[in-house]
């Protein structure tokens, strides 16, 4: 019976965002269904890695859950590139443009 009404909400949860996800940063994310339902099913302060259709990468995501000051609550995902940029050696410019 309860996890006849879980997927019941996972449904309604899924046809109304159609997968999407917006994150702390209010950037929009996609994810196909099934990531979805094991981002939807994940716990508090947990992260999980899953591929976004709409960036084409890999991305870290985070749940936190808070408690509002008026006595609500509210999810939060915090999202990470696993990969970051990172700097490379540039080349020296001003060297190579001096005639030999």
């Amino acid at each position: 019976m309860e996890t006849m009404i879980l997927n019941a909400f996972f449904s309604v949860s899924l046809f109304i965002t159609g997968g999407h996800l917006v994150d702390t940063k209010f950037g929009l994310h996609h994810f196909s269904d099934e990531d979805y339902k094991d981002l939807f099913y994940l716990k508090n302060k947990y992260s999980i890695t899953k591929y976004c259709t709409r960036h084409d990468k890999l991305e870290i995501l985070k749940k936190m859950n808070r408690s509002r000051p008026e006595g609500g609550s509210q999810t939060d995902f915090q999202i990470s590139d696993p990969y970051p940029i990172q700097d490379t050696p540039q080349q020296d410019t001003f060297n190579s443009q001096r005639p030999n």
